[in-house]
């Protein structure tokens, strides 16, 4: 039989070892592993309900409790990290009833310091507040402990983040002021970077509102801070991220070099996206505008009617009359569908006479709709136009569906402009290739969350060959660089998308996703129902960030006919189709 004391060394050996698991999953936290913490985490946790119950003595019984208030609070930590806002609630809510039946006032005013910091994330700023309040007071009587100064400077710094959020910008500033005030007079480093991270977007709030302009030395002494700032923050790429991309947009708001703008937005991103930061999106966005305001300010704005691809009137065709067409040998062999007026352009500009049929170029209107038929490169082709989205009358869908079952061709073609992915990889008047459609638009939305349930139909192989395979081809863009051809998924559904969240939300669903459009899925399903081989060829006109406009629309439509016209050039493609 086991001796009192050697059953006491067995307890002491097994809460040890739960110990060591959350100092291995603080270790994974700090250096931003945060599925890694969670693990150990999870795993003290349940190692310590298999102890619970064989403690021997109250005061066992109190220590293990007390480290499971610990786990929880630690879990609740790292679900704030990846944003997980609401279920962290629930985790600090346990630990909060745990710790209030004893008397360790620090884990007390922890827990409502937590909570509330869980509250500001969810936008709850009043009851936020609340809690901060809360434990202060618990504070306010062991004013002397290193730990509680510590613990203070997080209040004050939650405390000036929801008055941030309720655009009281002063009051803000100077609580982070307070809470860099005891940072600093303790040695509290890493709450030092966490705080001034936080506050120079009070800073420059403030600034702002008394001024119209910035400058260096306004902001020198905030600029040196975060400069400090992301070197003690080196093994913590939360707080480094911050930093990064607070001094980015300090460097913004001044007149500077945009390079170093860029530079830490970067640096912000590059971390951000390794450890799937919630800010993510966000920092995205703020990159790819300082992307478009460099190109502004290093490529000249170009005049369309200067371009060798543009006409701004819509070319003459003659119209016939369909009976006309009866007694010709004309055959199709493409179809191509666009969307927009100036999609519709861009293609029948380059419309050719064939020295076979004297009719061509022509136009015909049926009870359809309108064609434009003439040469577009080797190939007797047929054009025409339908309405933007799925859901009207003409969207996409009818008019692919009309147009394959009157001209019956080899092959059909969606030609046109889309929105890019990102600014960084990819430039207007760069062409996407399909490779397949998502169509974004369909999803289960459930209790476990939203379920993409969209079809991805791919694009015709033989196609994609060609198209892919355009090596020679050329496009120059007003600046004189090429245009690039850019193979890939290209998502499609019924919004026109110009919201930088959403997009990003989109990218997040589909990562793989090379841009998007609005009429592509109803193109592809008219022509797989009649098993016409197809394919969508669409440019880039915008990023759809919420600057949204129609300056490049021409360019985009240019290119995207171009590499079209460049493929049905080669005279022997129709072998492709058997």
């Amino acid at each position: 039989m086991d001796s009192p004391s050697s059953g006491t060394s067995k307890q002491e050996y097994t809460e040890n070892n739960v110990k060591n698991l959350i100092e291995l999953g603080n270790k994974e936290q700090y250096n931003g592993n945060y599925q890694g913490a969670t693990g150990n985490y999870l795993q003290a946790l349940e190692f310590l309900y298999q102890i619970l119950d064989d403690a021997q003595t109250l005061r066992d019984k109190n220590s293990l409790t007390s480290l499971r208030a610990t786990i929880l609070s630690k879990l609740g930590d790292n679900l704030i990290y990846v944003g997980q806002y609401k279920i962290a609630v629930e985790f600090y809510s346990q630990q909060l009833r745990i710790v209030t039946n004893f008397v360790n006032k620090l884990d007390i005013a922890f827990a409502h310091h937590k909570l509330g910091f869980c509250h500001y994330f969810i936008g709850l700023y009043d009851s936020s507040i609340e809690f901060q309040k809360k434990a202060l007071d618990i504070l306010s009587t062991e004013e002397e402990k290193l730990e509680f100064k510590q613990l203070k400077c997080k209040i004050y710094l939650c405390l000036g983040l929801n008055q941030y959020a309720l655009k009281s910008y002063e009051e803000a500033a100077n609580l982070y002021q307070q809470a860099l005030d005891i940072a600093r007079r303790y040695g509290l480093q890493y709450e030092e970077a966490e705080i001034i991270a936080n506050l120079s977007s009070s800073v420059r709030k403030q600034l702002s509102l008394e001024s119209s302009k910035f400058n260096l030395s306004s902001l020198e002494n905030l600029i040196s801070d975060l400069y400090y700032t992301i070197r003690i923050s080196e093994n913590n790429p939360y707080i480094k991220s911050l930093a990064s991309r607070e001094l980015a947009k300090t460097y913004q708001t001044i007149d500077i070099d945009i390079n170093f703008s860029k530079k830490y937005f970067e640096n912000a991103l590059n971390i951000a996206n390794k450890y799937k930061f919630t800010f993510l999106s966000e920092v995205q966005s703020e990159l790819n505008q300082i992307i478009q305001q460099e190109q502004e300010i290093l490529k000249p704005d170009y005049l369309l009617k200067d371009q060798p691809w543009y006409s701004s009137v819509f070319p003459k065709i003659p119209e016939i009359e369909p009976g006309q067409l009866q007694s010709s040998s004309f055959q199709a062999d493409f179809v191509i569908v666009t969307a927009t007026p100036i999609e519709l352009k861009a293609v029948v500009r380059l419309l050719e006479p064939d020295v076979d049929e004297g009719l061509l170029p022509c136009r015909v209107y049926t009870s359809s709709g309108q064609y434009y038929l003439g040469k577009f490169g080797h190939y007797k082709t047929v054009v025409t136009q339908c309405r933007m989205g799925t859901r009207d009358d003409r969207a996409a869908g009818f008019v692919t569906q009309k147009a394959l079952e009157i001209w019956k061709p080899k092959a059909v073609i969606m030609v046109g402009i889309a929105f890019g992915k990102s600014s960084i990889d990819q430039k207007i008047g760069d062409v996407l290739v399909a490779t397949e459609i998502i169509d974004y638009d369909v999803n289960r939305i459930g209790l476990d969350g939203i379920t993409d349930r969209g079809s991805r139909p791919p694009s015709n192989r033989s196609l994609l060959s060609l198209f892919e395979q355009a090596y020679e081809w050329e496009f120059y863009r007003p600046d004189g660089s090429s245009s690039s051809l850019i193979p890939g998924p290209v998502l499609s559904g019924d919004k026109l998308v110009d919201n930088p969240a959403f997009k990003a939300d989109l990218f997040t669903r589909f990562p793989h996703a090379k841009g998007g459009e609005m009429e592509g899925i109803g193109f592809c399903s008219a022509a797989n129902s009649l098993d016409t081989p197809w394919i969508l060829i669409k440019s880039i006109c915008d990023w759809a960030d919420g600057k949204k406009s129609d300056k490049h629309q021409p360019l985009a439509a240019a290119a995207a006919a171009s590499l079209l016209l460049y493929v049905l050039s080669q005279r022997t493609i129709l072998n492709c189709f058997g």
